[in-house]
């Protein structure tokens, strides 16, 4: 498991569970400013038997007032670990909501692979544990004939291919399939879309 800590946002909170990896789980903390750690954090880092990195932001990249530019480096790292390995979890750590665009667009690129968000190393470690044994819905998909729908009634939804189908194979509920269309895809029809895939969601628990 990789785990890439937005520490500016989220502070020593995030580290929380930092102490329970393993010698196979790696945790990048990224920060810009002098971070303010207390001794019970450095302690925690310690037990630790993770590979620990600490990546400071460069201060061209500060100079630059680039907007965000942290949020860019993590992701920038994330996707180099996404084609480097062949099968892998990264979380990042943050409570930054605008991280998860980009999540729903890695995950539709990279199929065998799950990235996600949480607040904490703890919460990151129970996601992993459930996407490892919900399988992400592949035993109640039809990914057949989800991909047909593009070919056909959803042909004019190409552009946002990667991301529905991304969305409907990480969705536990058909309640959360349309709320997470509604949530992540902007300007699109979103009733439309519903109506198309009620039969490729239709066992997945719930009534949208």
């Amino acid at each position: 498991m990789h785990y890439y800590v937005d520490f500016e946002n989220v502070g020593t909170a995030g580290l929380a569970g930092i102490e329970q990896l393993t010698e196979n789980d790696c945790v990048r903390i990224y920060y810009s400013n002098n971070p303010n750690v207390n001794m019970e954090t450095v302690i925690q880092i310690k037990k630790s038997v993770a590979k620990i990195q600490f990546l400071k932001l460069y201060d061209s990249l500060k100079k630059m007032n680039i907007s965000n530019a942290l949020d860019i480096v993590i992701v920038t790292d994330i996707s180099n670990t996404l084609s480097e390995l062949s099968d892998c979890f990264c979380s990042v750590i943050s409570n930054d909501k605008g991280y998860d665009n980009v999540i729903v667009e890695l995950n539709g690129k990279n199929k065998n692979k799950t990235v996600f968000r949480a607040a904490t190393i703890a919460e990151a470690m129970k996601k992993c544990e459930v996407s490892n044994s919900t399988s992400a819905n592949d035993s109640v998909i039809d990914e057949t004939a989800l991909e047909n729908l593009f070919k056909n009634e959803l042909l004019g939804y190409q552009s946002k291919k990667s991301q529905i189908i991304q969305i409907v194979k990480s969705s536990k509920s058909r309640v959360e399939v349309n709320n997470n269309i509604g949530k992540f895809l902007s300007g699109v029809d979103q009733k439309e879309i519903m109506k198309q895939l009620k039969p490729i969601i239709k066992n997945l628990p719930g009534n949208a």
